[in-house]
């Protein structure tokens, strides 16, 4: 038995030099794929440009030829609000959940066109394995749905695995011990909180409350205080350049904020502070650290003199935010601390299971996925 194991195994990595074996970080925000022994190859937002659809159907609908998407990726973030009448800005995932099926399917075909144009020593000539990381908040149907868009795009095998089990995996949590580690996952669309053990999740709990969220509570401050209407661009710039929820050195940071005068109609620039954005996150940020409390209050006590060691990790681009630790350190009274490439943690568990299979064979038969 042991002899047509081995044999089994030569076999199969035989076989995977003629295909390509596919990392996906599927985000609300960005999009991440990693190439076996090419590493990230792609880091663009999950977004697409096309013409706009006709919004009724029938004899009198007006009649419209099928076209393309126009732009992807970055190119379609930089049309964002800036779009002629005729064509729409698309964001096909919100809050984790899939929401347009059909720009997905174009965005992620387009994505493996560029993979399957990359020159290989052997030639790719079988269809493609793919692991793609998925929010654990989602459904059976959600998660059928991610893998026909996968599957409809040419892949042979989808292989959907929770979220912050890859986090772990990328920040390097032993999988074959029983030692705990809480993750708080803050990424475009939805924050979840796990606590993850042997590969994985003990305990885990998500909102829909994350960085598009601040992005909106920047917007309706700063239409509220100074009449002026902004853009979701220019809030995620404002919220890069001086979002903080460190109160030291107050109102050390300041930036231009330049929009429409609501009153006017005019544009309109004033000067915005960091106390103020600070101000105007404070009741998304505090959603987050409170559901930190829940997961904590719901985990098995076995496990606390491990998280207790080990800390609370802060992992996806949301976490990024200064001071978002230390105020769930404040409140739990655990260490807490954000990985330095945070929102790269999930395509590097992605690609650490393409990397080493031994791995993969432990979370899929934690995950209960047959082999």
């Amino acid at each position: 038995m042991t002899k047509f194991g081995l044999l089994k195994n030569k076999i199969k990595t035989f076989f995977s030099l003629f295909s390509w074996e596919i990392g996906v970080d599927l985000g609300s925000s960005n999009t991440l794929i990693y190439l076996k022994d090419r590493g990230v190859i792609i880091d663009e937002p999950t977004m697409l440009a096309r013409q706009k659809r006709k919004r009724w159907t029938g004899l009198s609908a007006p009649k419209s030829k099928k076209s393309g998407p126009i732009a992807f990726g970055l190119k379609a973030k930089e049309m964002l609000n800036r779009e002629p009448r005729q064509i729409e800005v698309v964001s096909p995932i919100k809050n984790g959940v899939i929401s347009d099926l059909e720009a997905l399917e174009s965005l992620i075909s387009y994505y493996l066109k560029l993979v399957y144009e990359i020159p290989s020593k052997y030639p790719k000539i079988f269809k493609p394995k793919v692991i793609v990381g998925v929010p654990g908040s989602i459904n059976q149907v959600q998660k059928r749905a991610v893998k026909s868009v996968f599957l409809n795009a040419g892949a042979k095998e989808v292989i959907l695995l929770e979220e912050v089990v890859l986090a772990a995996i990328g920040i390097g949590l032993p999988m074959n011990n029983s030692s705990g580690l809480v993750i708080v996952d803050v990424g475009g669309g939805k924050t979840e909180v796990s606590v993850i053990s042997m590969g994985g999740v003990v305990v885990g709990r998500g909102i829909k409350t994350a960085g598009n969220d601040l992005d909106n509570s920047i917007i309706n401050y700063v239409k509220m205080k100074y009449g002026i209407l902004i853009g979701p661009n220019s809030a995620e710039r404002i919220k890069m350049e001086i979002g903080s929820f460190s109160k030291k050195n107050e109102e050390s940071k300041i930036t231009l904020v330049r929009g429409r005068d609501l009153e006017t109609g005019l544009p309109k620039t004033v000067k915005v502070s960091e106390v103020e954005i600070r101000e105007a996150m404070a009741m998304e940020l505090t959603k987050i650290v409170k559901l930190v409390s829940t997961v904590l209050d719901e985990t098995p006590p076995e496990l606390m003199e491990d998280i207790l060691k080990r800390g609370i990790v802060l992992v996806g681009n949301g976490g990024k935010i200064n001071g978002l630790a230390s105020l769930i350190e404040t409140e739990t009274k655990i260490f807490t601390k954000v990985m330095e490439d945070a929102g790269m943690m999930v395509i590097k568990g992605c690609g650490e299971l393409i990397q080493n299979r031994e791995i993969l064979k432990q979370v899929k038969l934690v995950s209960g996925l047959k082999e």
